[in-house]
């Protein structure tokens, strides 16, 4: 016997948040990112968010201007992350290359932030 989920109603489980960041609820929009890196944690509020540009390619880039600095993403799948930006719902993003084969989604290999 087994459970069959019915259309339009809510999941028996929750999926697992994802390995690579947070996002904030649905309905909600973050007031800062926060972009977890090896060594410190830098936050930005979102007003300093400019511009992100994403490029397709291995790797895939994202380039994020935020404030007098400029913060590189590259891994692969981070059409994601580019769209959590455009909702303005992206909270926190960080490295996931160790657990990247373990759950779909974008795979985070490195974050730099330098000046612009």
């Amino acid at each position: 016997m087994s459970i069959e989920q019915q259309p339009g109603k809510k999941a028996f489980v929750v999926p697992p948040p994802p390995t690579w960041g947070e996002l904030e609820p649905e309905g909600r929009t973050a007031n800062v990112v926060r972009f977890v890196l090896a060594d410190r944690v830098v936050s930005f509020p979102v007003s300093e968010l400019r511009r992100w540009e994403h490029v397709a390619g291995e790797p895939e880039t994202l380039t994020i201007s935020a404030g007098k600095e400029s913060v590189l993403v590259e891994g692969r799948n981070l059409h994601v992350v580019r769209a959590a930006l455009d909702l303005g719902c992206l909270g926190e993003l960080r490295v996931n290359l160790e657990r990247s084969n373990v759950r779909p989604g974008p795979q985070v290999r490195r974050i730099t932030i330098e000046p612009a």
